[in-house]
């Protein structure tokens, strides 16, 4: 272990070396150190079956229904094992402790790291690159090694399966297929086709079933509009505060007529259109930092 440590150490050193904006990123190395050592704990765990009885040691070390669905589990189990062999604590900081999907997105979207499939953040807006500032509906986002992959198998209009990534293909036509490894998969995402143990399974970038994934890098941001709500819309307000648009009571994260009036000041202060949605330009001249590793 320590030896692959060490070898992606001085692979990433030397990226940044030649990289000055990588070479600023917070805790690069230590981010590309800490998702390989995880991708090799869930690599460990595959094969793993579940009891016939239900019980898997995943659910059991949560502290859920040992004997329930457990794909969050072992999401979370894999970080913590990581953490562990590496002595960091990356768990609740860089990845999520979920025993349902439902919370490991809901974390996710508090720090600005959710990222959709389709583009449209439900309650905010539409996600961009803080890069170029394209749309993601126009340049579907490709996950990265380490990323949480969450789907919707059953059509009840909520996510119920999660998975890591651990690479993307793409062909020579372009077209990508997202590899992960996963607990208490499905094949095709059916019930009647359940592997009851940690498997590999394939996806094309495309699936109807993919719904978004949870990231370690904030690359995509998302409007904020009246709505929105959350520790983004906190971060706005701080913001708008500091630059004279407005005066917000602490704990307020709501995005209400009080902040809309305030994001249109700071638009026109700034040469930008008055509408009054904190789109990624509004974001920037406000000094929202983005594209930045998270911590």
């Amino acid at each position: 272990m320590l030896y692959r440590v060490l070898a992606w150490a001085s692979i990433v050193c030397a990226l940044c070396a030649g990289n000055p904006a990588a070479a600023r990123a917070i805790g690069a190395v230590e981010r590309v150190i800490f998702i390989e050592e995880l991708i090799a704990v869930a690599d460990g765990e595959v094969g793993y079956q579940r009891e016939d009885s239900g019980y898997t040691k995943y659910a059991d070390w949560s502290g859920g229904n040992a004997y329930g669905e457990w794909c969050s589990d072992f999401a979370s189990w894999c970080v913590n094992q990581a953490d562990r062999n590496l002595s960091t604590k990356y768990l609740d900081g860089l990845y999520p402790m979920q025993t349902a999907c439902a919370t490991g997105v809901a974390w996710f979207i508090e720090r600005g790291r959710y990222v959709t499939a389709a583009g449209e953040l439900k309650g905010f807006g539409a996600q961009w690159y803080w890069e170029d500032g394209e749309l993601l509906a126009e340049r579907p986002y490709v996950p990265s090694r380490g990323d949480l992959i969450y789907f919707e198998w059953y059509k009840y209009n909520r996510i119920d399966h999660v998975g890591i990534v651990e690479y993307v293909e793409t062909d020579a036509y372009g077209t990508h297929t997202v590899h992960t490894i996963e607990g208490n998969g499905r094949i095709g995402g059916k019930k009647e086709n359940a592997v009851n143990a940690v498997e590999r399974f394939a996806y094309p970038l495309d699936d109807p079933s993919i719904r978004g994934y949870g990231v370690t890098l904030d690359e995509v941001g998302a409007d904020l509009r009246r709505g929105s709500g959350g520790p983004l819309v906190q971060a706005l307000q701080q913001k708008l505060a500091e630059g004279g648009f407005g005066a917000f009571s602490p704990g307020d994260d709501f995005f209400g007529a009080r902040t809309e009036r305030a994001v249109r000041q700071a638009q026109k202060a700034h040469g930008l259109k008055g509408t009054g949605i904190a789109d990624r330009l509004t974001q920037m001249a406000l000094g929202i930092p983005g594209g930045q590793a998270s911590r």
